[in-house]
């Protein structure tokens, strides 16, 4: 632990790992109530990927995602955006111990709308809430640095993808700048997109109107579902949009996951995890 990290083994997939974290971070501690969302972003992404697929993991954090991906890309690839340096730290060193680094490729940039640098404010009591907007809750008083942010355009022609299958994006809120800066990419590729919607984090980092941002989100793309563990994924429209939004507020705790597409031919080949 002389870097500060800590590991500790994990099941994921039916599959022993170890994963890397600094000992006092709340996500690192309690991994194990993020698995079922990683086994359910699995499940999701064995829908559509060949062996050879290629995935963008977008707000990678310490690598849980990237685990879960893995064992469906025996000959492909991912790349997994992470702007925390002592999160990429931490997810390199995941990498590591599993033997990972040649298939997934660690960038450590956070991916927005246009390119530049913006201030970062790592929370180090949890990996899984640091902010990128210094307006947001509490963001005053949290250690700044300044990261490089680039686009998914522009990520994928500097790694020369010629293909790109599907997309994971957890980035506390910041969502739908990710979005504007891949509409090239989207447009070419068509790939499955897994993106969280979180009512709070929408308003609390952006101070944006979860409608508004679920209405532009089904404007971009034809399809889009709800995840509801077992049960068959719940269909969201312009028409049920409202009726979504109640219980996203009022009976999920402002937690779902989404899946976003140009058709639902996932849904003839997804089996819940």
């Amino acid at each position: 632990m002389a870097d500060g990290l800590a590991t500790r083994g994990i099941r994921l997939g039916g599959r022993d790992w170890q994963l890397a974290g600094p000992a006092a971070d709340s996500f690192f501690a309690h991994a194990e109530d993020h698995l079922p969302g990683m086994e359910a972003l699995a499940a999701v992404a064995a829908s559509v990927l060949p062996p050879d697929g290629t995935v963008l993991d977008v707000g990678a954090n310490l690598g849980l995602s990237a685990l879960a991906l893995a064992p469906l890309l025996p000959q492909g690839r991912i790349l997994a955006a992470e702007p925390s340096p002592g999160t990429v730290a931490a997810l390199r060193r995941t990498l590591a111990l599993n033997g990972l680094e040649d298939r997934v490729a660690v960038e450590a940039v956070a991916l927005g709308a246009a390119p530049g640098e913006a201030a970062f404010h790592a929370a180090g009591h949890s990996a899984g809430a640091h902010l990128m907007d210094p307006d947001t809750l509490g963001a005053a008083a949290l250690p700044q640095v300044r990261v490089p942010v680039e686009t998914v355009d522009a990520l994928v022609a500097r790694q020369g993808l010629a293909r790109l299958d599907f997309v994971k994006i957890d980035v506390e809120g910041f969502e739908t700048e990710v979005l504007d800066g891949a509409r090239a990419t989207l447009a070419r590729h068509r790939p499955l997109v897994f993106a969280e919607f979180n009512a709070w984090t929408l308003q609390c980092n952006r101070s944006a109107n979860p409608r508004a941002v679920l209405e532009d989100w089904l404007a971009r793309f034809p399809v889009a579902h709800a995840l509801r563990g077992p049960d068959p994924p719940l269909r969201i429209t312009p028409a049920t949009l409202l009726g979504f939004l109640h219980d996203h507020l009022v009976l999920r705790g402002c937690a779902d996951e989404l899946v976003l597409g140009y058709d639902d031919a996932w849904l003839g080949r997804w089996r819940p995890s």
